[in-house]
């Protein structure tokens, strides 16, 4: 999933893929992991951000400018 989520949040901002770090955290609710959160760290400052809901088991998108751009299911992750 880590992978997937790094092509699409390159596609997102035009970055070349395994060219810049790649966080992530786990989301905890009540003492247990609800989400992934993920952030791409970019040239100049520019971070894109995904978060992977388990329970629902989608991953949403983020630009740099923190506006939702787009919702995936991950049975549609390639």
């Amino acid at each position: 999933m880590r992978l997937q989520v790094e092509t699409k949040l390159c596609e997102l901002g035009s970055l070349e893929p395994a060219q810049f770090p790649l966080t992530q955290r786990e989301v905890v609710r009540r003492g247990k992991t609800c989400a992934i959160y993920f952030c791409l760290h970019g040239p100049r400052s520019v971070k894109l951000t995904a978060i992977a809901d388990l329970k629902s088991r989608s991953t949403v998108f983020y630009g740099s400018d923190g506006v939702r751009r787009e919702t995936i299911r991950w049975d549609q992750l390639r």
